[in-house]
């Protein structure tokens, strides 16, 4: 029986990450970085952005070859400046996003509007302003948490926020064609965002977590930024919600 040659001119389902300039917003920490380090490793040029300063430098001590720049993604004209000087890109990671934690009834105002700033309005600025510079062939990725797919006390405006990703992703990637837009959700992932738990109330919380996830474990950011290399690299992806949470949404 034979079978016909595939053909020369028939699209790759794979990008190569090799000399593609793949921009990580939020890569100073947690997943962000370690989707920065995978990329890097993949042979991208990596510029990463964050708020802080003294992360952005630590980060370029730990990553070789990568450059940095500053960016608060909850002000418009800080997200505008700092994509001014990229001249264009493939590939967008974003990562950022601050957590509302209470009772409905105790939470405060300031909190609901960091999470939504950061997950919700910092996200679409970093697409507005990153968009129309990625080519034609490149992706976005958006970063979202388990709580606006699995419903968790006290964390109301924190699973309004994620949901909203979810929904926005999913509506970009028809808006942005032939651009491809995802979303990936992680699930209980061991980053500095659960550093303000005391240390015995956070270790409880993993080690409950891992007992009630197929899996067995929470998350460590790589597991999340494979999946995310993944989604930059499979060029028949879009519009894909992708749970990374070792089943706990199960």
């Amino acid at each position: 029986m034979s079978t016909s040659p595939v053909s020369p001119n028939f699209p790759a389902f794979f990008a190569s990450l090799s000399g593609a300039r793949v921009v990580v917003i939020g890569g100073s920490s947690g997943i962000g970085k370690a989707v920065a380090r995978q990329a890097a490793a993949a042979g991208a040029q990596v510029v990463v952005g964050s708020r802080s300063q003294d992360k952005l430098e630590q980060t370029a001590k730990e990553i070789d070859g990568i450059t940095t720049g500053v960016v608060d993604v909850t002000d418009e004209e800080s997200v505008r400046a700092f994509f001014a000087d990229i001249d264009s890109l493939d590939h967008l990671a974003v990562c950022p996003g601050d957590m509302a934690v209470g009772s409905v009834y105790d939470v405060s105002l300031d909190a609901v509007r960091a999470a939504l700033d950061t997950k919700i309005v910092g996200q679409l600025l970093s697409v507005r302003h990153a968009g129309k510079k990625i080519s034609g062939e490149g992706s976005i990725v958006l970063i979202a948490g388990a709580a606006g797919f699995k419903s968790y006390a006290d964390v109301s405006a924190t699973a309004a926020a994620n949901a909203g990703i979810g929904g926005m992703g999913r509506s970009l990637a028809v808006e942005l064609a032939p651009v491809r837009v995802n979303v990936v959700v992680g699930g209980l992932i061991d980053t500095p965002l659960w550093s303000f738990l005391p240390d015995d109330a956070r270790a409880g919380l993993f080690e409950q977590t891992a007992q009630g996830t197929p899996v067995g474990r929470v998350g460590q950011p790589d597991d999340v930024a494979a999946s995310v290399l993944h989604l930059l690299q499979n060029t028949f992806v879009t519009g894909a919600v992708l749970h990374v949470d070792g089943g706990g949404t199960l």
